[in-house]
């Protein structure tokens, strides 16, 4: 059976081997409470990727969180993962919606590419909303994000530098908050996990 995306906002997780192990970040944020994971990886074999993201799939079912795939249509096919999300470079949307039959996710920087994504997609992930390190990517800051939000029906998963410090301004300009450094990159990968989320729920 098909999964749905959770209720909004929830965190969404993103892997990154600088600091530890995809395998590692992945544990740590899904027992810090992180409702979806994305494996991403760019330099390793098909081979590798498979029995990484095989792994990380089993932990996800495990805590009852999604598990999507970064770029590779035929890895989350493999792996039958729960969504595959993609960028502007990557496969044309509509192709991608026609071979993957689970939650489609496109990476956006305008509202005009945002409402061309809603027809194909099931969210869209808008970024960078803060200056990263992670990835070589402008900034649409707040007012982009939410204007990106205002703009399409769907769920709109916001990106770049988000933190402990200033995820409940995403969290109130109408998106979910995906997180790779402050998750990552901390020694402790649960703990930042569960700081993220008590930030994003703290009134």
């Amino acid at each position: 059976m098909l999964k749905k995306l959770p209720e909004k906002p929830f965190l969404y997780a993103i892997t990154d081997e600088r600091v530890h192990t995809h395998i590692e970040v992945a544990k740590g944020a899904l027992e810090g409470g992180a409702k979806v994971v994305q494996y991403r990886e760019k330099r390793k074999s098909g081979r590798e990727m498979y029995s990484e993201a095989k792994k990380i799939k089993e932990l996800c079912e495990s805590y009852d969180a999604l598990f999507a795939v970064n770029d590779r249509l035929d890895i989350a096919l493999a792996v039958e993962a729960d969504c595959l999300h993609i960028g502007q470079d990557d496969l044309p949307f509509e192709v991608a919606r026609e071979i993957f039959p689970a939650i489609l996710g496109v990476s956006v920087k305008t509202v005009e590419q945002a409402k061309e994504a809603e027809e194909f997609a099931d969210y869209v992930g808008a970024g960078a909303i803060f200056p990263t390190r992670t990835k070589d990517s402008r900034v649409i800051g707040l007012e982009g994000l939410k204007k990106i939000v205002e703009s399409v029906s769907i769920p709109v998963v916001g990106i770049g530098g988000i933190n402990a410090e200033n995820v409940k301004e995403v969290v109130k300009a109408g998106a979910s908050p995906a997180v790779v450094s402050a998750i990552a990159h901390a020694p402790d990968v649960r703990k930042a996990t569960e700081r993220i989320l008590k930030a994003m729920f703290d009134c």
